[in-house]
Formats: structure tokens, C-alpha cells, sequence
């Protein structure tokens, strides 16, 4: 199969980086399972793939997986217990904690960390929290010292593990003394070799943001408490910067917020202050469409950027898109056709070896584990979600710029990269209009032939990430061709498609933003037009945040919202495009606000 394995990629970036075994599975699994990992003869659990390939500084979010069934069940359960967590739910926490196995270190350092979080979000005892978070530490990272960092291999997961515990410290001094009295000179340095370690280590840069961020307020924290109110605002403003360079929304609300306090306490006053503005157009958005048990300043919780997928569900579509028989398909992998029925209904999953012979017999170049582009490098994976990047912010010329870049690492010998190049050479293309949008339109229409009939309007299987992009951009070119309606089709035919898996949303968040967003912004009837933003907050992505906005101004339009409120909703999108690099949002805008209102807004 052409799919590069995580396996391979583990293996390949630990040679690279010149890591032994030993060190990198070191308090995670044993050596023997890391090799069988590496050999694919071992399906392990989402949660150790993800720390071992952030232990090398890598996301794991630039994978796509189909699962199975008891592997997404434990995602699943995971959620949930971090939901009934933030709501407040104790008992029922406390009995999903119980149910969740402890087969690995992984799980026992997981569930550590969970009834610590239990603890501190019911108000238990702070001593108890802090037992609880040591321990987490300990089980992973045996003997930890913040002298000795450099010589740990420490992932995301485990970084926060000892951000949780040094919070936990600041509060207990916090409460036991005057603020003038208090001595943080210990947390401070154990933060600022955690910061270093972050800056030197963590390589892809949503990673990286994702747990900058909550360093950088912590630091922040502690030089507001000491009054040295612009090392706070240098340490908010470095947490921000990343955040805002990864579309991420989620930990901006409480660097935002301690930011603008420093600012004040320095005499820049809140009329003055482009912090303050972002700060009041986020959380006027949030206490609007955000439930009540969404955390603002967890450090447990992050966003959701993954795609999952199911593998009986997989198969099955896929197998009857093609009219292939049970009979045929199990020919020469089962004894019967019964077992693969049990396979299809989700009964049982089939192992790697039987899983990989599934896919081969049914002609998709697809494992478990799915880059996006196929490539042994991150680093390349980094640059295909560049030109998504650059597509979404009309930066045309650079991605085309890095498309090509991307089309000369890959190997193009191998048809789903050529696929995807293909895509990308078309949509660039017609961004710089170099072609019409009606040759875009039947070229990209011949890309998707695959895996979606158009005169049928039917998928083979739930789109992939890749088949959703595609789809996207043949919805723009049927708008750009007066074809709107057509568009809208298409749009809710693929929601429709999305939201049939047993997979939730959120667990494919960026493909249905995608859709869903640019649906409502096609046809402004689409059921439910506040869903789109629902969806950015609970994820704490905010690629799509000013669509979104956008969409609830035109639904409200409709209902006949009065100007006070119209100008709040234009404030909101001009700070938000404003805040995340969207040039043409935030100019359209700044212009309808000054006109209209004769408001001055901040440069």
C-alpha cells in the first residue's frame, strides 16, 4: 500500500532526530511494544500514539484515522469524562472515571490526571489535587526534575500535566499570603525552563501554540502578581501572537483578559487598547453562543482538530459504492460471508493484518493512520496545511508558491498525491484568474469522480478530509458560475453525508465547518445558521469565525435586528478578522462601520 504508517513515521523521525528507543518510550510502554509499534504489529491506543509523536515534537493532528470501534469508544469516553468534569457533574464523573481501564501507564497517568481535574473543578481539596497531578507526572515521567528537563523526551500531554501542578502551587501560596509577601520565585523558574524546553522541542507549530499559550499566561500570571506589569503584557502578547498565527481560539479569552488588565494598571486606558476590544467582541460572542460548561482557561482542555473516521462504516459504504458482494469482498480473507456481516455492523473489528487486506481488495490506498498527503515527513505535512492557510486568509500567490514547493517533496509517482496537487494547481488557479471558474468547475468535477457521482449526487463513503476540500471548491465555482442552488445541494447533500457516521461532529470539525459554514453562507435559509459558531467554540478553532459571524448578521437581517445590534455584530467581525489575519473580512467591514456609524475603529 502507498499509505505511509505511523509506525513508519514514528521510526523515521527517531532515526532522523537520532532518539533511542529506549529514551522515547521511556515511562510509556516497554521497548519491545515501540518496536512492535514501529513494525506495525501493534494497534495502540490513540492517546500513547499521540504522546510518543509529541515527545518528538510532532502533532498527531496531521493524521486522519479510521478506527475501530472500541478504539473510537475510548476517545469517546474520554470526552466524556471531561465534560461531566467542566459541568460539574461529580458523581458521574467519579463513576466514568472507575469504568476507564488502567491497562498501560498512559491510562494510569490519564486517569491521575482526570481526578485531579475532578477535584479542583468541584472544589475539593487542593492537596488532593496536587497529590493527584504528582502522581500523573511520576507515572510517565519517573524521577522528574525541572534541573534535569533537557534530558526528558516531554509531549503536550505531559507538559501540561506539570503546568496543572504549577498553577496548583501559585494558587496555594495565593491563599496562604499577602500577594506583597509572596515568594514565586520557584514557580517562576520551573515555568521559565518549561518555556525554554517548549521553544526548543515542540516543532509543529499548532503543537507548539497549543501549550505556549498556557505557559506563557502562567508566566504572565506571575508577573502581574509581582506588579511587573510589562513582562505580563510581553508574555500575553507572545501567548496571543501564536494563538492568532494558528487560528486557534481557544486559551485567547484568559490572555486577552490579564493582558488588558496589565495595560491598564500601565495607564493605556480601554479606548486606546486593540486587546480590549478583541477581549469584549469575544466574550460578548461567547456568552451568547457558548454553554455554560465550555472552559475559558482549563489546562487540560484543548481544540479539536482531528478527523476520524470508522472502519465498518468504511467498508461497508465503500464495498456497496463499488457492488461488490459480501460474498465477493470476503473471498479469501473470512471462512464466511457472517463474519464479514459482523465486521460491517460494527459487531467486531478486524485486526490491522485482516483490515489492510480489506482495503487492498477493495482498491483504497488507506490505512488506520492517514496523512493527509502521503510522505515520511512532518515537515511536508506541515506545508499542505500551509496552503489551506493560505487559501482561507486570499493569500492566492503564496499558495501557489507553496504548492509547488509541496508538489516537488512529494513523490508523485503515487496517485493520491498527484490527486492532491491536481487539486490544489486547479483552485489556485482560478484564484489568481488564471482560469475560469467553469473549467475549475469540470476539472475539479473529474478530481471527485471517485468517491462521489454527480449525476447520481451520491458519495461511495463519507467524505474524507481531502474529498470535502474538493467539494468545498466545486460548491465556489458553481456560485461563481450563477449556479448557487446547485451549490446548496451539494453543500447539505455533504452535511447530510457527515452527520449519518456514528462519529460527532466535533471529531470531524474542520471538514464539517468547512461545509457547514459556506452552506449557510450560500443560502442564508440553512437550518440553524447559529451552529457554525456553536461548533468554532466548542472546537477552539476560529478559522471560520468571521463566516460565521457574517451568517448570523444576515440571518438576523432577516428577523430585523435593529441598528444598535448591528453595529455590535459589525464590531464583533472586525475585531475577530482583525484578530486572525482576515484582511478582506476586516476591511469590508471597518468601511460599513465608519460610514454608517461615523465609529473611528483601532488600526
Amino acid at each position: 500500500m502507498a499509505c505511509t504508517t505511523v509506525g513508519i513515521l514514528i521510526q523515521q523521525i527517531r532515526r532522523e532526530k537520532k532518539i533511542t528507543g529506549s529514551k522515547l518510550a521511556y515511562g510509556i510502554c516497554s521497548k519491545q511494544v515501540l518496536k512492535d509499534i514501529e513494525a506495525d504489529q501493534n494497534e495502540a491506543d490513540i492517546l500513547m500514539l499521540d504522546i510518543l509523536m509529541q515527545r518528538m515534537g510532532q502533532s498527531p493532528d496531521k493524521f486522519e484515522m479510521i478506527l475501530r470501534r472500541d478504539a473510537y469508544h475510548m476517545i469517546r469516553l474520554r470526552d466524556l469524562i471531561e465534560e461531566t468534569i467542566y459541568r460539574g457533574k461529580r458523581t458521574l464523573a467519579e463513576k466514568l472515571l472507575h469504568s476507564y481501564p488502567a491497562r498501560t501507564s498512559v491510562d494510569q497517568m490519564y486517569r491521575y490526571r482526570m481526578k485531579a481535574s475532578l477535584i479542583y473543578h468541584t472544589g475539593g481539596d487542593c492537596n488532593e489535587v496536587e497529590k493527584n497531578l504528582q502522581k500523573a507526572i511520576a507515572v510517565t515521567l519517573p524521577k522528574f526534575s525541572y534541573d534535569q528537563i533537557e534530558a526528558y523526551m516531554i509531549s503536550t500531554v505531559e507538559m501540561e500535566n506539570i503546568l496543572a501542578l504549577e498553577r496548583m502551587c501559585l494558587e496555594e501560596k495565593y491563599k496562604a499570603a499577602s500577594v506583597a509577601g509572596m515568594d514565586m520565585t520557584e514557580e517562576r523558574r520551573h515555568l521559565e525552563l518549561c518555556m525554554d524546553y517548549i521553544e526548543r522541542h515542540f516543532e509543529d507549530q499548532e503543537e507548539h501554540a497549543k501549550i505556549y499559550s498556557k505557559c506563557a499566561w502562567l508566566l504572565a500570571g506571575i508577573h502581574y502578581l509581582s506588579k511587573n506589569y510589562m513582562e505580563t503584557i510581553r508574555y500575553c502578547e507572545r501567548g496571543i501572537e501564536v494563538l492568532r498565527r494558528n487560528t486557534i481560539l481557544y486559551f485567547m479569552l484568559p490572555l486577552l483578559k490579564l493582558g488588558t488588565k496589565a495595560q491598564k494598571a500601565v495607564g493605556i486606558t480601554p479606548e486606546r487598547s486593540k486587546w480590549m476590544q478583541y477581549y469584549e467582541s469575544l466574550i460578548w460572542i461567547w456568552e451568547r453562543y457558548a454553554k455554560e460548561w465550555y472552559p475559558t482557561h482549563a489546562i487540560f482542555h484543548n481544540c479539536y482538530q482531528r478527523e476520524y473516521h470508522l472502519d465498518y462504516e468504511f467498508i461497508r459504504a465503500e464495498r456497496k459504492a463499488q457492488e461488490m458482494t459480501q460474498a465477493k469482498l470476503a473471498d479469501g480473507i473470512y471462512r464466511s460471508t457472517e463474519c464479514l456481516s459482523r465486521v460491517e455492523t460494527g459487531k467486531v473489528s478486524p485486526n490491522k493484518k485482516t483490515f489492510d487486506k480489506l482495503m487492498k481488495k477493495l482498491g483504497v490506498e488507506k490505512g488506520r493512520y492517514n496523512a493527509y498527503v502521503v510522505t515520511d515527513s512532518f515537515e511536508t505535512m506541515e506545508l499542505k496545511r500551509n496552503i489551506d492557510v493560505c487559501l482561507m486568509r486570499r493569500n492566492y500567490q503564496e499558495a501557489g508558491e507553496v504548492t509547488r514547493e509541496l508538489k516537488r517533496r512529494l513523490d508523485m509517482d503515487i496517485e493520491e498525491n498527484k490527486w492532491v496537487i491536481e487539486m490544489y494547481e486547479m483552485i489556485v488557479s482560478k484564484c489568481l484568474g488564471e482560469t475560469t471558474a467553469l473549467e475549475a468547475y469540470e476539472g475539479l468535477k473529474e478530481l471527485c469522480k471517485p468517491f462521489y457521482d454527480v449525476e447520481k449526487k451520491e458519495f461511495s463513503h463519507i467524505p474524507l478530509r481531502n474529498e470535502v476540500l474538493l467539494i468545498n471548491n466545486i460548491c465556489i465555482a458553481l456560485i461563481e458560475t450563477r449556479q448557487e442552488q446547485e451549490a446548496v445541494e451539494l453543500y447539505i447533500n455533504t452535511i447530510d453525508k457527515i452527520k449519518s457516521s456514528k462519529v460527532k461532529v466535533k471529531h470531524r470539525y474542520r471538514s464539517y465547518a468547512l461545509v457547514v459554514n459556506n452552506a449557510m453562507n450560500s443560502g442564508r435559509d440553512c437550518k440553524n445558521v447559529y451552529e457554525g459558531i456553536q461548533n468554532e467554540l466548542l472546537c477552539g478553532k476560529a478559522m471560520e469565525m468571521p463566516l460565521c459571524l457574517n451568517n448570523i448578521v444576515h440571518a438576523l437581517e432577516k428577523a430585523g435586528i435593529s441598528k444598535e445590534e448591528d453595529e455590535l455584530w459589525a464590531k464583533a467581525i472586525y475585531y475577530m478578522s482583525d484578530l486572525y489575519g482576515f484582511k478582506e473580512e476586516k476591511e469590508i467591514y471597518k468601511d460599513f462601520i465608519e460610514k454608517e456609524y461615523g465609529i473611528m475603529l483601532l488600526e
